[in-house]
């Protein structure tokens, strides 16, 4: 990766030909040399790599699905199809010196680039956790990539926070906290709660006086209705800053109102997007202004989600990441399953200046749309737009929906406990109320404990919360 202070003011020419000269040679010196999967893909489907002269060739080649970086049954080992083999150390010294990227001469590979150092998973969040490994050159991109996210959010070494993301061998974790170490940034790791608990971190912000809360949505919300509860002050609180899960300019407008509510310092709130696939995350300057991309590193497609094929600058679609600047595992046009509402725009963000091209919108799930059947035919049931309303409405603290198999048809069950004080019974037939306008299949909505609901979407276990669960296939 290059000097931020350089690709962030680049011209979109400059980034373009960047881009070009990156992903030409990540196809001719890295995959089709040293990549097991995509070189074998190359062969089986008559892809000459010197015929790729930029990422205008890109739709040329074929989609990476998340199916295919899992284990197989009969080979658990599949995944490392997807990680670079290492260079001989005489590789280097035949290397042609006669690529200059950024006027730099290129020297062949460094093999210490390529050993492994650490192993990261996805979140399993809708699916099985995906195993990614890093070499110490991508963790000295991760560190580049929190360093960059940290300057787009406006924090520095005087920022006090408390890392509340789930402690997990996970980037979104790991980035935080070498994000606040390069910085040098007081920052506690508190590992969220599965490892401290929501109570004593609440305690831990009040005692450090720490103006930053760094956590899922989810979590974030919760903390902030049950802050009063544990008899804690947000006296000093500033900012709210959340990532890993879906949090739509519902939650932010929320986790505002909730700020106020409970006499926070300030009430800012900004989002970052956490992308397994792409070995890092990205940070919003303000939100709805788009989540800052690394150019260097990431390539960064939009496509209908349906077709595959490529959609305007701002129209909606599925992300789709390559790798330009990586070792270890190493993705080509990698469908990431991530519904971008806003689309990719390359235009200079209007807030920061910066110009690196920006993801717009709301990240929902293409796994949380379900078809349905009813007792007049199939239905479309949208799970994104369901938790878009749970998370607006002030008067739930925490909910979950199921949905079952009732005979010929299918059910939802909606599970929910209201904000202390609210009146159940209003709760449920306003919920259900409200709901019935969405679906078209048999509803029920009932309460429930607050423990029976945390426990069961996991809110101090899990990464994030689970909220919707399809019991058809059990």
């Amino acid at each position: 990766m290059q000097a931020w202070n350089k690709v962030s003011r680049m011209p979109a020419a400059a980034i373009k030909k960047m881009q070009d000269e990156l992903f030409t040679k990540m196809i001719r010196e890295e995959l089709a040399v040293r990549h097991p999967y995509y070189r074998e893909l190359f062969k089986e489907s008559n892809i000459n790599p010197d015929q790729i002269k930029g990422v205008e060739d890109i739709s040329n080649l074929p989609f990476t699905e998340k199916e295919d970086l899992l284990p197989r049954e009969a080979d658990l080992r599949h995944p490392k199809k997807f990680v670079l083999e290492v260079p001989s150390e005489g590789e280097q010294k035949g290397k042609k010196k006669g690529f200059a990227l950024f006027g730099k001469k290129d020297t062949g590979p460094v093999p210490s680039d390529y050993k492994f150092h650490t192993l990261y998973f996805s979140a399993g969040r809708t699916g099985k956790p995906v195993p990614f490994e890093y070499t110490h050159h991508d963790l000295r991109n991760l560190k580049e990539a929190g360093t960059r996210a940290f300057d787009v959010l406006g924090l520095t070494r005087d920022d006090t926070m408390i890392n509340a993301f789930t402690y997990a061998p996970s980037a979104f974790f790991w980035q935080m906290f070498y994000s606040t170490v390069e910085t040098g940034s007081t920052a506690l790791q508190a590992g969220g709660g599965k490892v401290l608990g929501m109570e004593k971190i609440l305690k831990a912000m009040d005692n450090m006086e720490a103006p930053v809360l760094v956590c899922a949505p989810g979590y974030a919300i919760f903390a902030l209705q049950t802050l009063e509860h544990f008899g804690f002050s947000a006296g000093n609180l500033e900012r709210v800053i959340t990532g890993i899960d879906y949090a739509p300019m519902e939650a932010v407008e929320k986790m505002r109102r909730l700020m106020e509510t409970v006499g926070a310092n300030d009430k800012r709130v900004q989002r970052m997007y956490f992308l397994a696939e792409a070995k890092s995350g990205w940070a919003e300057c303000e939100p709805d202004y788009g989540y800052h991309t690394n150019p260097d590193h990431i390539f960064v497609e939009i496509v209908d989600p349906e077709s595959g094929a490529a959609v305007g600058e701002g129209e909606a679609g599925e992300v789709v990441i390559t790798h330009l600047d990586s070792r270890g595992t190493v993705l080509l046009r990698c469908r990431t399953g991530d519904i971008a509402t806003g689309g990719l725009v390359t235009e200079p963000c209007p807030n920061c200046k910066r110009t690196v091209p920006r993801i717009m919108g709301d990240i929902e799930r293409k796994a949380y749309y379900f078809d349905l059947h009813s007792g007049e035919g199939p239905v479309r049931f949208d799970g994104n737009r369901l938790r878009k309303m749970m998370i607006a409405r002030d008067d739930v603290l925490v909910w979950y929906l199921e949905i079952n198999r009732d005979g010929n048809q299918d059910a939802l069950n909606l599970v929910v406990k209201g904000v202390s004080g609210s009146d159940e019974g209003e709760l449920l037939k306003s919920l259900e109320q409200e709901l019935k306008k969405e679906v078209a299949v048999p509803l029920t909505v009932e309460s429930a404990t607050l423990d029976a609901v945390a426990n069961k979407i996991g809110l101090e276990k899990f990464i994030t919360e689970q909220v919707i669960f399809d019991n058809r296939n059990h």
